[in-house]
């Protein structure tokens, strides 16, 4: 009977034992961070100190005392130094967002996740953070090309129909020019035979021609400024096809797909922030 005494009194503090142990396990989880977004440029590295003022492809760039220090390629830096660099408003911008962040569509959400696919094949941070740099200054060329492109094609419209009104005043001008000369050729023969007033004649004729003449110099120049005008926004339409061509191949080796020719469409806004956070939070 002893014995069966003790056994309910160890049976009753294992439970008791069992249930703490049950009750610590659930409490002791730890409830998930909630990054907020940097708010301060101040950073502190291991052979640099200063606010950030610029992350590019190019590098790094900080101000230290007001003086801007020599830039930092992002594959010099550290572990640390590049975890603490994501802890900064300029560098967590750079990498995160692109455009105005306001509104998104559906082609944002499919060049965010080829963006994601490319930021988890980095073998390294500073791969990873370098490549997505260079992927949105190739990005924001690509508009600025299409942009160009737009007020090229405006342009060129403009240029070629007044280089066809040109050409049609060039084009009066000369005939004026032919009829005024055989004028001139008319009267010097009359002169020659003795037709009364025909050097008067002669005369006037010559001064038209010298008129006309003049009218057809300008009217020239003014043809070979439109015809200039007219070429330069061709090529320039020409260059802004060219550069859309080689940055859509240049950000398709990257995996980020954008049209290569016509029709275009301008990159739209992007978020960025899941896999910077993530990165943050294995810091």
């Amino acid at each position: 009977m002893k014995d069966a005494h003790w056994l309910v009194l160890y049976l009753i503090a294992m439970a008791l034992a069992t249930g703490a142990q049950g009750q610590s396990a659930v409490t002791s989880v730890p409830a998930s961070r909630s990054l907020e977004t940097p708010t301060s440029d101040f950073l502190v590295l291991s052979n640099a100190t200063g606010e950030v003022r610029v992350l590019d492809s190019k590098g790094l760039l900080l101000e230290s005392e007001q003086v801007y220090l020599p830039r930092i390629n992002l594959a010099d830096l550290s572990l640390a130094d590049l975890q603490a660099l994501l802890e900064t408003k300029t560098a967590y911008a750079a990498l995160t967002a692109y455009g105005a962040v306001q509104w998104t569509n559906a082609q944002s959400a499919v060049i965010e996740n080829q963006l994601q696919q490319v930021w988890q094949q980095g073998k390294s941070l500073a791969e990873r953070m370098q490549t997505r740099l260079e992927i949105l200054g190739d990005l924001r060329e690509y508009n600025y090309n299409l942009d160009s492109l737009s007020g090229s094609l405006a342009a060129v419209s403009q240029d070629d129909a007044q280089a066809a009104v040109v050409h049609d005043q060039l084009t009066n001008r000369a005939a004026i020019v032919v009829t005024a000369a055989a004028q001139v050729d008319l009267t010097e023969q009359e002169r020659a035979l003795g037709v009364a007033d025909a050097g008067q004649a002669e005369r006037q004729a010559r001064e038209s021609y010298g008129e006309t003449t003049v009218r057809l110099e300008k009217a020239n120049d003014r043809a070979i400024i439109a015809n200039g005008q007219a070429a330069n926004a061709n090529q320039q339409v020409a260059d802004n096809l060219a550069n859309c061509a080689a940055l859509s191949t240049r950000l398709a080796s990257h995996g980020i797909n954008v049209p290569g020719v016509p029709p275009f469409y301008p990159i739209p806004s992007l978020r960025m922030k899941a896999e910077v956070d993530a990165q943050r939070m294995a810091n």
